[in-house]
């Protein structure tokens, strides 16, 4: 079916996400989780394929699940049903490296969104992910001070 809407898990490489991270122990949830958020944020070298994009997506939404704004990204249906650890304080920054990145027009997703009809949902969609993503980034800096 591949991809059924616009938000994070209406993939079906974010829902595969989803089960492996179900499969996991919890111990490597998180580690998971900076993989795939690194995978795009640290790789400013290349054009971002379309299911990295998606899984980095995905991880992203799990980031900010907890935070305020972050239950729109959230999945009933296609998320990981079994639990996530407490997130890091220092994913929140790379996740905003991730999302940053895919907004510009250098990847697949932007390039098949812009030819959809509700591709404007999608980006929006991001946009406000990359908002919660930017304001939990401040916080976290302004803790440090």
């Amino acid at each position: 079916m591949g991809t059924w809407g616009y938000k994070p898990f209406d993939n079906d490489t974010a829902a595969d996400f989803a089960g492996d991270l179900d499969a996991a122990p919890q111990s490597e949830r998180i580690e998971m989780l900076r993989a795939a958020l690194a995978s795009v944020a640290d790789d400013v070298s290349t054009h971002v394929i379309g299911g990295k994009a998606e899984i980095a997506i995905a991880a992203a939404a799990l980031t900010v699940r907890k935070m305020e704004g972050g239950e729109e990204f959230q999945s009933e249906v296609c998320g990981p049903s079994s639990e996530i650890p407490e997130i890091p304080k220092d994913l929140a920054p790379l996740a905003l490296d991730a999302v940053s990145r895919l907004l510009v027009k250098d990847n697949d997703l932007w390039e098949d969104w812009s030819q959809r009809e509700d591709g404007d949902k999608w980006f929006s969609m991001l946009q406000r992910l990359n908002l919660v993503l930017s304001k939990e980034s401040s916080d976290s800096q302004e803790s440090l001070w």
